[in-house]
């Protein structure tokens, strides 16, 4: 075989020498880029939310630091907790108000420990939702369970947030969590103990979060789409609401606490696994494989 003599290009194909990739061309082309492609962000900069909505934070210092400067909606967010009842609640009324406001539902599946009335004030009773498995599941199957419950309120996407809190689950089952978040506008969040940060996660924002002294809440972002942040983001909170004090009650009648009472209300709601969830109005079912 004959090699093929070196031919020189011509003037209109060579490179010209004044343009640099660092200047304005480069820079006109890598902002085209992410235009065309919101979901593209460069490594020094927190990515925007691109075509998917957000939920407003309601505190000023977090939301500078979330990528759209918001809770994602269409997305899972997991937020590891050092400890239950860190204030992640207290973290997240601002946006569960917002959401309320606008007349969205709302659901708490398997949180750990009875819902505060006074930590929910502000929240429509009729508009929020608690699951809990049965006292005499097994582990294995409350897990099983409250997965199931979770797939099926997002899959009707009747709800605007729905908060998991989850131990020791499977990647895939977040994965098949991110996918359903992804057909809809419901903000996720999956809360799981410290201890799984070594475990991989689909969702696209990953908080850990610690109490201090003081109502204040340390943040470290360990997954966003922006740079890295080395330092915990120090985040005063809300206090509780002062919850005045009740007439005390006539002797022999019965005290019935506000959460009791709702439960009682709804003693007869089971979820059904034999069927999935039927879709909200004016919205269509998710499949999932």
């Amino acid at each position: 075989m004959t090699a093929l003599p070196h031919l020189p290009l011509p003037a209109e194909d060579r490179a010209s020498p004044s343009i640099s990739p660092s200047g304005p061309d480069h820079r006109k082309t890598v902002s085209e880029l992410e235009h065309c492609y919101p979901g593209l962000w460069r490594a020094g900069q927190l990515g925007r939310a691109g075509r998917l909505p957000v939920c407003a934070t309601g505190y000023d210092a977090l939301t500078a630091e979330l990528p759209g400067g918001g809770w994602p909606a269409g997305a899972v967010t997991e937020l590891l907790l050092a400890q239950d009842g860190a204030g992640e609640l207290r973290l997240l009324m601002p946006a569960l108000r917002t959401l309320a406001a606008a007349g969205r539902r709302m659901a708490l599946v398997n949180p750990p420990y009875l819902p505060n009335a006074a930590g929910l004030a502000g929240l429509p009773a009729r508009q929020l939702y608690w699951v809990r498995p049965p006292a005499a599941a097994t582990l294995a199957a409350r897990r099983t369970d409250m997965l199931w419950a979770a797939e099926q309120m997002l899959r009707s996407q009747a709800f605007g947030a729905v908060l998991v809190w989850l131990g020791a689950a499977r990647p895939e089952a977040l994965r098949r969590l991110q996918v359903l978040a992804q057909a809809g506008d419901t903000v996720v969040w999956v809360l799981r103990p410290l201890r799984m940060l070594q475990e991989s996660s689909p969702a696209v924002l990953r908080l850990a979060l610690s109490p201090l002294p003081g109502n204040v809440m340390s943040i470290v972002f360990h997954k966003r789409r922006g740079p890295v942040r080395d330092t915990p983001l120090l985040l005063p909170l809300d206090g509780m609401a002062h919850v005045p004090e009740r007439a005390a009650a006539p002797a022999g009648s019965p005290v019935v606490s506000p959460a009791v009472a709702a439960e009682s209300d709804h003693a007869a709601d089971v979820l059904d696994r034999g069927a999935s969830a039927a879709p909200a109005a004016g919205r269509a079912a998710t499949e999932l494989a």
